[in-house]
C-alpha cells in the first residue's frame, strides 16, 4: 500500500502544539514569515518591519514543519529530505529583495554543507521549541534562541554556519536531510525550521511565493 504524507506546521505552547496542515490550494493555506506566532498563511497584520539604521537586521518568528505519515505504507518511507529553489539569492532583487544582510536559513546540525544532503539535519518534534521575539517588530534567531540548534554546536554564532545555513551564500537550492521515517507505520517526521532575516535597504511588501518541498524515498 503506498503511504500517505501531508506537511503540517507547529505552532503555540510546547505543552500542547498545534499542527496545522499546509495545502497548495488555496495557496494562502501555505506558510507565511511573519513577527507572530500564527500558522495562518493569509495574514498580513504582522510584517518583518524594514530596519532603518544601515546595518540594522530585523528577523521573521522561526517557521517549524514536517511531515505527517498519516497513511503507513506497505514497507517504509525514508531518506526525507526538505529543499527550495531560489533563482538567484534571496536578498537579490529579482528574487525577495531583503536588503543589506537579508537572508533566508535554515537550522542545521552540522557546519559542513556536504553533510546537508546526507545526514539528519532536523529535530523530533519532541523537542519542538515555539517560536518567539517582540511581537510586530522582530522574531529571535534561531542559532541564538532556538534550545536545539543552539545547544547542539559548540559556539553557535547568530547568521553563523554552524547552527544555521543562509541561502544567500548557496545561491540557489539547498537540499536537507530531515531525517528518516522507517517502517510500515503512521507517524511524524524529524522537524525543520526556517527563519527570513531582512536587512536596511529592503523592498517593502509582499513577496513573491515560493515552494518549499519535501521528497522521500518509498520502498
Amino acid at each position: 500500500m503506498v503511504g500517505v504524507v501531508q506537511v503540517e506546521q507547529i505552532t503555540g505552547d510546547v505543552a500542547s502544539p498545534i499542527y496545522s496542515y499546509k495545502t497548495t490550494t488555496p495557496a494562502k493555506s501555505g506558510v507565511r514569515y511573519m513577527t507572530t506566532d500564527n500558522p495562518d498563511g493569509s495574514l498580513t497584520t504582522y510584517p518583518i518591519p524594514i530596519p532603518t539604521a544601515a546595518n540594522g537586521r530585523s528577523g521573521s518568528y522561526w517557521v517549524t514543519t514536517l511531515v505527517n505519515v498519516t497513511g503507513a505504507p506497505s514497507t517504509e518511507i525514508k531518506n526525507l529530505k526538505w529543499y527550495i529553489n531560489w533563482s538567484a539569492r534571496p536578498s537579490s532583487t529579482s528574487e525577495w529583495h531583503l536588503g543589506l544582510k537579508g537572508d533566508h536559513v535554515v537550522g542545521v546540525s552540522s557546519a559542513a554543507i556536504a553533510d546537508c544532503k546526507t545526514m539528519s539535519q532536523g529535530f523530533p518534534s519532541s523537542q519542538y521549541r515555539r517560536a518567539s521575539g517582540s511581537e510586530g517588530v522582530y522574531g529571535y534567531h534561531i542559532s541564538s534562541n532556538h534550545g536545539y540548534y543552539h545547544d547542539i554546536c559548540s559556539s553557535p554564532l547568530s547568521g553563523g554556519t554552524c547552527s544555521t545555513y543562509a541561502f544567500n551564500s548557496q545561491g540557489n537550492a539547498l537540499m536537507v536531510q530531515s531525517g528518516q521515517v522507517v517502517g510500515a507505520a503512521t507517524g511524524r517526521s524529524l522537524c525543520i525550521v526556517t527563519q527570513v532575516i531582512v536587512g536596511s535597504g529592503a523592498l517593502q511588501g509582499d513577496k513573491t511565493d515560493k515552494t518549499a518541498t519535501f521528497v522521500y524515498t518509498e520502498t
